[in-house]
């Protein structure tokens, strides 16, 4: 018995890979297709809205994909949408659907799988020895979308808006 139960989870294991390397998705924003799974990496193409894109594997915050022109390289995982398939949202024809949800990243929940990502490796040192760089501050200024632009790109992605309150001032805190 022990011996079927060892080739069950064998073919099990080896069913969702087989899943996790057919996933598919679509691009949300026009971005570039990176080289490497770096912000400063070289870009290998640009790619517009709605670009499919076939993932090969993830690291970090970034997904190794493929273009439909054999072209691959990195992009962002905010800057993609996976593609619901007929085996994740009624099941394949083997009944194995649910096996492929695991392998996807993030969080899921009732509306579907949510990917966040965030900064590692601070501890409550660096922060106390961070100092200000308003350079970067400048640099990064021009990034900034004005309220007017975030709303018509949430309008174009469907985004509802969610009201979030401000973290009370901590005493002694510069603004």
């Amino acid at each position: 018995m022990k011996r079927w139960g060892l080739i069950f989870l064998v073919l099990m294991v080896a069913l969702g890979a087989h899943a996790a390397t057919q996933s598919t998705a679509q691009t949300i924003i026009a971005t570039s297709l990176n080289s490497a799974p770096y912000s400063d990496a070289g870009t290998v193409a640009s790619l517009p809205v709605s670009t499919n894109v076939n993932i090969i594997a993830r690291q970090g915050g970034w997904y190794h994909v493929r273009l439909d022109s054999g072209q691959d390289g990195w992009l962002l995982m905010t800057s993609i949408r996976m593609n619901s398939t007929s085996s994740s949202s009624s099941g394949s024809s083997w009944g194995f659907g649910w096996l492929s949800s695991l392998f996807e990243s993030g969080r899921s929940g009732a509306t579907g799988v949510t990917a966040t990502t965030g900064v590692r490796g601070l501890n409550t040192g660096d922060i106390a020895k961070a100092k200000p760089n308003p350079q970067a501050v400048n640099e990064i200024t021009a990034w900034s979308a004005t309220p007017q632009q975030a709303r018509q790109f949430a309008q174009q992605l469907d985004i509802k808006p969610v009201q979030v309150a401000y973290l009370p001032q901590v005493k002694g805190a510069q603004p």
